[in-house]
């Protein structure tokens, strides 16, 4: 499923939540992106908050999960403020991007 984020008939957000399994006591964001004009200004807490509510109410989840890259801080950081949490893992997954290899991790929220 994607959610667009819009106020004032302007797109400042977009994300998209999905199962990781067959069952929707689990739910996974994704593609989190805000309007590089509007960080900052709580766009993206807003948008995840609501997508939490709808994950809750409409699904029934119990828990909602997402990877954030180890170098984007400030989402790091807005998902940290909303009440995401750190998740141990045995292995940091890594990807190639643009040359780089970026780490990622694997945060999550209980509902």
């Amino acid at each position: 499923m994607a959610f667009t984020a819009i106020d004032d008939n302007e797109i400042v957000g977009f994300f998209t939540m999905r199962r990781p399994n067959e069952f929707y006591e689990e739910l996974r964001f994704g593609f989190v992106i805000v309007d590089s004009k509007k960080r900052g200004q709580g766009y993206g807490k807003n948008m995840l908050k609501l997508g939490l509510k709808y994950a809750k109410e409409i699904f029934g989840a119990n828990k909602v999960s997402l990877g954030v890259f180890e170098n984007n801080e400030s989402a790091y950081y807005c998902y940290k403020a909303i009440g995401f949490e750190d998740v141990s893992q045995d292995e940091i997954e890594k990807y190639t991007v643009m040359g780089e290899e970026w780490n990622c991790l694997e945060l999550e929220m209980k509902l």
